[in-house]
């Protein structure tokens, strides 16, 4: 017996699964933990099912188109918190990070080919568990996997999508304990909203949400997302390979920098509001639909992997990003962003932050460079270091 879950089915299954996430997170010990209630519910989700077709007959197959658009609406939305004067206000820590994150990215691909190579495997599967999965998360690992079995590598896609469904668990997981034990090592607090923001972003967040300013934000996430779309298979015609969300990212970048340029009222609060709401869902449907009896076959090599990237993780925020971007409240969210970008994409890294704030407060520092970070460095950088990663001699594809 096989139940299908595609479209408005996967859809009400998701509402209901990251409502269970969010009551599960109160309970005693979990809620200390900050872990996202999309993460916990959907990783309750997905090891219930995998049990249940272990022990029954029951199989359960998943559409994933939904869940791919919840993906680009999130990066669309993201896009549009990319604003120049924005970028510049980061300043010194934005600057900071991206050197930092440059550094990880050629790191995490280090790991990754070592452990592959120690462990006798390919050395594509490293970098498949390195920054393609990792940092990059499935429509990366999905992009390039269909890439690499074209060039004899059979189960690239499967290995690359475990894996960044294992990353996505992991950066959910860790993100929030780091921060927690700075914030208790430290003994930090989070302070008075700072003006970090211009006056006019704190301005709008005081205008009423109206149907006119749904509207308006549904247009221009739809805009971003038709010319990203466009860009992507123009790109795709010219031999360019790159994930489809990071055309419509980069839509949705240039379309509010034009708009702040031309002196048009974006309303910034509805969009952000689209993307988490479509984050949390896309974050749900990942983790709900992963097969991990599938993982079977490459499971000594994947949670090996995985295991030094997280090891690696662990050290390098807490010893590195943490003293670099200042030793304050703002640098422990930091931080548990920084977890979820490097092992589980910009999604879990957001998540990871409001699973903080949500506890100990705003950081509206925070708030603005990650996503920064996930516009003009993490996703664009991590094209360019996997295609210089591809092009080593002792890389065969």
């Amino acid at each position: 017996m096989t139940i299908s879950l595609a479209g408005l089915n996967l859809l009400l299954a998701s509402i209901f699964i990251l409502a269970l996430g969010r009551v599960i997170e109160h309970l005693p010990g979990l809620r200390q933990l900050n872990i996202p209630a999309s993460v916990i519910g959907g990783l309750t989700c997905s090891v219930l099912l995998s049990g249940l077709s272990f022990y029954t007959p029951i199989q359960f197959e998943f559409g994933l188109a939904l869940r791919d658009a919840c993906l680009l609406i999130f990066f669309g939305a993201l896009g549009f918190t990319a604003q120049i004067k924005r970028l510049q206000q980061g300043g010194r820590t934005l600057a900071i990070l991206f050197g930092i994150t440059v550094i990880f990215l050629v790191l995490q691909n280090i790991t990754g080919v070592l452990v592959a190579s120690l462990l006798q495997q390919p050395l594509i599967y490293g970098l498949l568990a390195g920054t393609i999965a990792c940092a990059g998360g499935h429509a990366t690992a999905i992009t390039w996997g269909t890439v690499m079995e074209a060039h004899g590598f059979t189960d690239a896609v499967e290995f690359g999508s475990a894996a960044a469904t294992l990353g996505l668990v992991l950066g959910g997981l860790l993100g929030g304990p780091i921060a927690q034990r700075l914030i208790h090592r430290h003994q930090l607090q989070a302070e008075l909203p700072e003006l970090f923001l211009n006056d006019t972003a704190q301005t709008e967040e005081t205008v009423p949400t109206t149907l006119d300013s749904v509207m308006g934000a549904a247009v221009l996430l739809a805009l971003a997302l038709s010319l990203g779309l466009g860009l992507h298979t123009l790109l795709l015609r010219w031999g360019i390979i790159i994930p489809s969300f990071l055309p419509v990212l980069i839509a949705g970048a240039t379309l509010t920098n034009l708009l702040d340029a031309l002196k048009v009222t974006v309303h910034q609060s509805v969009i952000r509001l689209s993307g988490n709401v479509t984050l949390q869902l896309f974050l749900v449907m990942s983790l709900m639909s992963s097969q991990w009896l599938t993982l079977a076959d490459n499971a000594g090599p994947l949670i090996a992997i995985l295991a030094a990237q997280s090891l690696v993780m662990v050290m390098f925020a807490s010893f590195i990003v943490f003293p670099l971007v200042g030793r304050d409240y703002d640098a422990t969210v930091l931080c548990a962003g920084f977890t979820g970008l490097g092992l589980g994409a910009t999604p879990i890294g957001i998540a990871n932050m409001q699973a903080i704030t949500d506890q100990y407060g705003a950081s509206s520092k925070a708030f603005v460079l990650i996503p920064l970070m996930g516009v003009f460095c993490l996703d664009i950088t991590n094209s360019v270091i996997i295609e210089g990663c591809l092009q080593l001699p002792f890389i065969v594809l």
